[in-house]
C-alpha cells in the first residue's frame, strides 16, 4: 500500500487486557485479537473432558463470557507462571497428623493382639 514490501512479525505481545499485537520488523504495532474469558458459577461441576477440556455441566450454571478485568473475570499476565494450588505447609502438616493417627492405629491393634494372646495363655 505504501510502496514498501510487507514487513514480518518480530514478536507478539499480550496486553493486560487479553490483546495480542503483532510487532513488526519495521517497529509498529498492530493489535490481532481480544482474548476472551469465561466463568461460571460452580466450576467445581465442570464436566472433564480429554486433553485438559472442560465442558458446561447441568450444575455448573451458564457460562458468562467477557474480557479481563471486567467484573470478577480477573486480569491476563503475559509470560507469568501460575503456582500449585497446593499449601505445602498444610499439607504436610496434614500428613504428619495422618502418620501419627495411623501410628496410634497400629499400636491399637498391637495391644488387642497383646491382649489376646494373653487371655489366651490364662485358659492353658
Amino acid at each position: 500500500v505504501n510502496g514498501n514490501a510487507p514487513s514480518t512479525i518480530d514478536k507478539v505481545q499480550i496486553s493486560k487486557d487479553g490483546t495480542i499485537y503483532a510487532q513488526y520488523k519495521d517497529g509498529s504495532t498492530k493489535p490481532l485479537y481480544k482474548i476472551p474469558l469465561a466463568d461460571v458459577q460452580s466450576p467445581d461441576q465442570l464436566t472433564a473432558l480429554p486433553g485438559n477440556v472442560y465442558s458446561q455441566g447441568t450444575e455448573s450454571g451458564a457460562v458468562r463470557v467477557g474480557f479481563a478485568n471486567e467484573g470478577k473475570l480477573g486480569s491476563i499476565i503475559s509470560g507469568a507462571l501460575e503456582n500449585s494450588n497446593v499449601d505445602i505447609a498444610e499439607e504436610l502438616t496434614n500428613m504428619i497428623a495422618a502418620q501419627r493417627s495411623y501410628t496410634a492405629n497400629s499400636k491399637v491393634f498391637q495391644t488387642g493382639s497383646d491382649l489376646m494372646d494373653v487371655l489366651v495363655n490364662l485358659k492353658r
